[in-house]
């Protein structure tokens, strides 16, 4: 018997749009420690977010990811983003922070 871990996946590329590193940069600090993490997920695992039906590239999937409200603002975190599983990236179109 052995006791063999999981196989961690290969992390992939994630890349950040224009709009979504002026948002990042518009964050607060608990705001900005949220994104740092889904971010980090999402380069492991890039299909947890909800999928965004109509996609117009059939090789490109878009996804939504929110976090629950924050209990001390109400606020919520959203990433918007793209996988392209040929390529191994994603790509952060829009963070949006706010109620």
């Amino acid at each position: 018997m052995t006791d063999a871990q999981p196989e961690q996946p290969t992390p992939l590329h994630v890349f950040l749009s224009d709009a979504a590193e002026q948002a990042l940069a518009a964050l607060r600090p608990g705001e900005l420690d949220a994104v740092e993490k889904i971010v980090e997920r999402l380069a492991l695992y890039p299909r947890l977010g909800i999928p965004v039906p109509g996609g117009t590239d059939p090789e490109v999937d878009d996804y939504t990811f929110r976090t629950d409200p924050a209990s001390d603002s109400g606020d919520r975190i959203s990433v918007v983003y793209r996988y392209h599983e040929g390529m191994a990236s994603v790509f952060v179109t829009w963070i949006i922070a706010g109620p």
